[in-house]
């Protein structure tokens, strides 16, 4: 009995995710901006940050993408999206920045010149390495 007992007070413990949580205005992708993101479900985006005037949202990637970032400036010709089949995806943006995903959290320390939006995105700046 005591066995029984202690397996299920050792459940499995899982860390956080940008998808937990009540989805709020602010997440929601501009869709005059981002229209669509192709291997995205639009109706999980969550708003990550903003920096060097890029909004930055995580979305959740349909069938075989598992994660998909989206960006943009403001402009429809300068906001995009990528996905991954995996955890963690990175993006390349039009002024050479890149913003990189990964949703198992950041293991290691941000580079000099590293941007963290929140615990699963960060961009790294041009010139400073990923």
């Amino acid at each position: 009995m005591a066995a029984v007992v202690a397996v299920g007070l050792s459940g499995c413990v899982f860390p956080p995710t940008p998808f937990d949580g009540k989805r709020t205005a602010e997440d929601r992708i501009p869709t005059d901006l981002i229209p669509d993101v192709q291997g995205g479900d639009m109706s999980t985006s969550r708003y990550q940050g903003r920096a060097d005037g890029w909004d930055i949202y995580l979305l959740r990637g349909t069938h075989p993408f598992g994660i998909c970032l989206a960006y943009t400036d403001g402009t429809p010709e300068r906001s995009g999206a990528a996905c991954s089949g995996g955890t963690w995806t990175r993006a390349g943006l039009p002024d050479g920045d890149e913003f990189e995903v990964n949703l198992n959290g950041f293991i290691d320390t941000p580079k000099p010149g590293q941007n963290v939006l929140s615990p699963w995105v960060r961009q790294v700046r041009q010139g400073t390495g990923g």
